[in-house]
């Protein structure tokens, strides 16, 4: 019996060179070919008639998935075991539905390939000793032995097998259970021989039993994916192929099943396919390739971008769609993805089929495959050219806004000089007013002093000798009746203008305020008023209230003044309250009454400073101490409150109430 011809499929030199390097110490197995892609592998095989075909799967022209259906199809005598590292579950379906003997991942070539080849090799070696024993007559004692040596041999390669082998008679029950289905199924062989196998597994058909059935016993075999549940009561997706013999002796029918667990790539197959659904539907350019930077996927939106099909752009190299005077970027693109980078918002620019440049903002992955290593890399591209334009808009807006912004600023830094000097004539002005009114009110007061003391000193005197003779003459002339009364009228109305002129002299300037301070002429004052008007006056001033400058007492005085001459003209109230009183900081001075208060639309102009010449006149003369009043009113009446600095006061003067009745 000659070697093991084996044929190797594969694009990658370093893994022919590892194939071959695994091979090479087994006399028994002979590489007669190589070859580069699926069409070279389907030439070749016609050519050396291999025993086995080692097929990668991922290869330029034609993949190996299709080159092996193609030689399991004409040329069935070639065994083919695919060799991919792809992932494991999706390429075992694939290897299931071109017919291949077996799949060897090349993550795990140094474990699985050369068992796997072993496998073929038996059953190689088995059908040609079948011929040889048709050939050679035999006894019927030496074929029972030989045959069951034969099945002993076949039940050991099925153990050997990594997929789940079952063996059941016509009426479904297992006769045979392999290490495979042990491992994935759950049940020892001891557990399920003699069971029903649709029974055992729950299965769930995707057509009625009973035409599987008529299928297979018409042709021989059939193929499809079950649903079958676990011991452990989970369940798991199988490519299930069925093949049916039947004993030539004794018609006696018996079902191999092979079932190969294929969940995961079921799975992987939705996974799959929501993904490129999704990546057919994204408005982004959604482009593959490998490191050497051959484009190996293409979407709809990159043909709509780049103008490009997919069918122009799958095979060439990704400088299709870079300008010439970016070529370096790409080299620095696949340096960072050999080294596992992840490229974010890179933005550059790209030319369509037409020539014309796109900006766009590109996002750019590694691609790893299931152990890890980078085979490639997916790339987002992202049109950006309207962006930039709006961007560049913006920014011309900017810059005219921020010209216009910059002129307005020294518009408004101009005409704000020209109001800053128009304010500095106006307060100056206001200055000079409150100046003014200051002195007007001084010199009123002067006025009235100098009144007051010519009616005390002049008028007063003239009328007090003109009493005093008219005195003389009622003595001269008091037998006189009628002479008499009339002297004693006039007396009375002398006696009466003299307490007229001292009164109105003191209303004008109190000769108290100079004499013994402000106390003492708000006591007067109020005295007299109570006697004149009927009004009730509480008056609260400390008794070491002390003196302040002539000024500030003036002042107080008259405020008093005005504050109870309005409450006994318009407020309507009966009494009033005046408290006076001194802090370590100044002197406060609050009139109070019981009216009916000031009208709010009034009290509104009050607070604006819109007021008449008697408010005005307290205010200013207020202000001029660099004071503050405040004015209080309600329908329980108004209250007034004045505080005057004192710049200077003895450590002894606090605050102190007394009532004076």
């Amino acid at each position: 019996m000659g070697p093991l011809r084996i044929l190797i499929v594969d694009d990658d030199e370093v893994v022919l060179q590892g194939i071959r390097s695994l091979l090479s110490d087994r006399t028994e197995w002979e590489v007669c070919g190589e070859a580069k892609d699926g069409l070279e592998a389907v030439d070749q095989v016609k050519n050396l008639r291999p025993d086995l075909v080692l097929m990668d799967v991922s290869m330029p022209r034609m993949d190996g998935i299709q080159a092996t259906r193609i030689i399991r199809r004409e040329m069935p005598a070639s065994a083919v075991i695919i060799v991919s590292q792809n992932d494991p579950g999706v390429v075992a379906v694939q290897a299931a539905e071109v017919d291949a003997g077996g799949y060897v991942d090349k993550n795990k070539l140094s474990r699985d390939l050369l068992p796997a080849i072993e496998r073929v090799a038996a059953r190689r070696n088995g059908r040609k000793a079948r011929k040889t024993r048709k050939s050679q007559p035999r006894s019927d004692a030496a074929e029972a032995k030989q045959k069951d040596a034969e099945l002993a041999r076949r039940a050991k390669l099925l153990d050997l097998s990594f997929n789940a082998v079952i063996l059941r008679d016509g009426k479904d029950r297992i006769t045979y259970w392999n290490k495979g289905a042990e491992e994935l199924y759950g049940w020892t062989q001891d557990e399920v021989l003699g069971r029903v196998t649709h029974t055992l597994f729950q299965t769930e058909f995707p057509e009625p039993l009973g035409s599987i059935s008529a299928l297979l016993r018409r042709e021989g075999r059939w193929q499809g994916e079950l649903v079958h549940t676990r011991k452990n009561g989970t369940k798991l997706t199988v490519l299930s192929r069925w093949a049916l013999t039947v004993e030539p002796q004794t018609n006696a029918i018996s079902i191999m099943e092979a079932n190969i667990d294929i969940t995961q790539a079921k799975e992987a197959d939705r996974a799959n396919s929501l993904l490129a659904a999704i990546v057919g539907s994204s408005d982004d350019a959604i482009i593959s390739k490998r490191l050497d930077g051959t484009i190996s996927s293409w979407n709809k939106a990159a043909e709509r971008m780049f103008g490009y099909a997919a069918e122009e752009a799958v095979g060439q190299n990704i400088t299709l769609i870079i300008p010439p005077d970016r070529r370096d970027e790409e080299t620095r693109i696949l340096q960072r993805l050999r080294r596992g980078e992840r490229i974010d918002h890179f933005e550059t620019l790209r030319m369509r089929k037409d020539g014309v440049l796109l900006d766009i903002s590109l996002t750019i992955s590694p691609v790893k495959d299931g152990s890890g290593k980078i085979i490639g890399a997916s790339k987002v591209a992202r049109d950006v050219t309207e962006r930039k334009r709006a961007d560049e808009r913006l920014r011309k807006n900017e810059e005219q806004l921020r010209t216009l912004a910059e002129d307005l600023e020294k518009q408004v830094h101009i005409r704000t000089q020209e109001l800053e000097e128009r304010n500095a004539e106006v307060l100056q002005q206001s200055e000079q007013l409150r100046e003014l009114s200051n002195r007007l009110l001084q010199t009123q007061d002067d006025e009235r002093r100098h009144i007051a003391r010519e009616l005390h000193d002049s008028a007063g005197q003239i009328i007090a000798a003109l009493s005093m003779n008219l005195a003389a003459l009622d003595q001269i002339v008091s037998n006189n009746q009628p002479l008499g009364k009339v002297l004693e009228d006039s007396r009375n109305l002398v006696r009466q203008l003299n307490q007229e002129i001292r009164t109105t002299s003191y209303l004008l300037h109190p000769p108290l305020l100079d004499e013994s301070g402000l106390s003492g002429a708000i006591h007067w004052y109020i005295e007299g008023l109570m006697e004149r008007s009927g009004l009730s006056i509480d008056l609260q001033i400390p008794e070491d209230f002390g003196r302040l400058s002539s000024e500030m007492e003036l002042a107080l005085f008259r405020i008093v003044q005005e504050c109870l001459t309005n409450i006994h003209r318009h407020s309507g109230s009966e009494a009033a309250v005046v408290r006076l009183s001194r802090t370590a900081g100044g002197v406060k001075l609050e009139v109070q009454d019981e009216g009916k208060g000031i009208p709010a639309e009034k009290l509104r102009g009050i607070q604006a400073q819109r007021s008449g010449v008697g408010i005005t006149g307290m205010r200013e003369r207020v202000r001029h101490f660099g004071g503050a009043m405040d004015i209080q009113s309600n329908d329980a009446g108004t209250k007034i409150s004045v505080m005057l600095p004192v710049p200077r006061l003895e450590p002894e003067d606090v605050l102190q109430e007394v009532r004076i009745v």
